[in-house]
C-alpha cells in the first residue's frame, strides 16, 4: 500500500471517530435536557429542521469516512 492510500485510511478513521464521538455525545446531552426539563423551548419547526440537518450531516460523515477507509 502507498503513503497516499494510508493517509486517507487514517483519516477516515479519525473522522470515523469524531463522527462516532459527536453522536455520544450529542444522545448524552439529549438525554440530559429530558431529564432537567428543557429551559430553552425551541419551536417545532426549527427543531425538526435542525434534526434533519444534523442527521444527515452525521449519516453523510459515516458514509464519507468509511468510504475513505474501505473504498483505498
Amino acid at each position: 500500500m502507498d503513503i497516499p492510500a494510508i493517509l486517507i485510511k487514517i483519516t477516515g478513521a479519525i473522522l470515523l471517530g469524531w463522527t462516532l464521538w459527536s453522536i455520544r455525545k450529542h444522545i448524552l446531552e439529549k438525554r440530559k435536557a429530558a431529564k432537567e426539563g428543557d429551559k430553552e423551548k425551541q419551536s417545532v419547526s426549527e427543531q425538526v429542521l435542525n434534526n434533519i440537518l444534523l442527521y444527515l450531516w452525521l449519516a453523510f460523515m459515516i458514509v464519507f469516512s468509511s468510504g475513505m477507509i474501505l473504498s483505498n
